[in-house]
């Protein structure tokens, strides 16, 4: 059997290449032998627009994966919907909930799934719609997380994340999670916004795969708002695991980015934008 290389695809990034529409989301392609899947779909715009720039086809993908119920990752659910009339849509147990941003300065803002995504998702035969709360295999060598256990104690969501206005209720964002690639040469594992910890993602998966060799990163990391003592440990921990490369994207922070892009080189950590495509490598037989 002839290799299956996987390869992924920015759609929807906060950069973008020219030509395309940037917005404060993220959304991935990956192709790998006779499989496509979605994984996000940004915040609305972006999707349709980009995909067709870039050749890419929605309603050719074999699933939708959440990483999680932000309006910035699910908003052009009922574009795809519009489009794909036979992909399951794959997300996280607690991913509907009602969420809210609370920053000490501003009032608290909704950021949790749209009202027309809810509708949509809502109307989806129980086929399609399929809520995770435990490891979840797609095929041999991908998989999808589930929830991330949360061992690592600096590592927070990233934000002043509520269930309500009083902020009597801290959203855990336990919907939380990231896809696996098994390759011929370790794990490339793909985020959305790693609102469990990047530390803490990784340990998981590892555990999950069996496997402890991680290849490659690519994906939103919410350290946008990170403590310089958080920021160290993580540079600390990807050190530690010697990866291939590093493509930081989305909340991960400008200046994060360009830290951990001194920290490794730019051989090694490469910045995400809409239009990039990645090569992953080989999925392992």
């Amino acid at each position: 059997m002839p290799p299956k290389l996987i390869q992924i695809t920015l759609i929807a990034d906060n950069e973008v290449m020219p030509g395309l529409i940037a917005e404060h989301g993220f959304a991935a392609w990956i192709e790998t032998g006779d499989t496509a899947l979605l994984f996000d779909t940004g915040q609305e715009q972006a999707l349709e627009h980009n995909a067709r720039a870039l050749g890419l086809h929605l309603d050719q993908a074999d699933a939708l994966i959440l990483s999680h119920g932000h309006y910035d990752h699910t908003g052009g659910l009922p574009t795809f919907l519009a489009a794909n009339h036979k992909a399951p849509v794959i997300f996280g147990k607690g991913a509907t909930a009602h969420r809210l941003s609370c920053h000490p300065d501003q009032p608290p803002r909704a950021i949790g799934m749209k009202p027309a995504v809810l509708d949509a998702l809502a109307a989806l035969p129980p086929a399609r719609r399929i809520e995770i709360s435990a490891p979840y295999l797609l095929q041999p060598g991908i998989g999808i997380s589930g929830p991330v256990p949360r061992s690592v104690p600096f590592e927070d969501t990233g934000g002043p994340f509520f269930f309500d206005e009083q902020k009597q209720q801290p959203d855990p964002i336990i919907d939380d999670l990231s896809m696996w690639f098994e390759t011929t040469d370790g794990l490339v594992i793909l985020t959305g916004c790693c609102h469990a910890g990047l530390i803490n993602t990784v340990g998981h998966i590892r555990a999950v795969s069996g496997i402890d060799r991680v290849r490659g990163i690519i994906g939103g990391l919410h350290l946008n708002q990170a403590s310089d003592a958080r920021i160290a440990a993580t540079t600390r921990f990807l050190a530690e695991c010697k990866l291939d490369f590093l493509i930081p994207c989305h909340c991960t922070g400008a200046h994060v980015a360009e830290h951990l892009q001194q920290t490794f080189g730019a051989n090694i950590v490469k910045p995400g934008h809409a239009g990039q495509t990645i090569q992953a490598g080989n999925l392992r037989n």
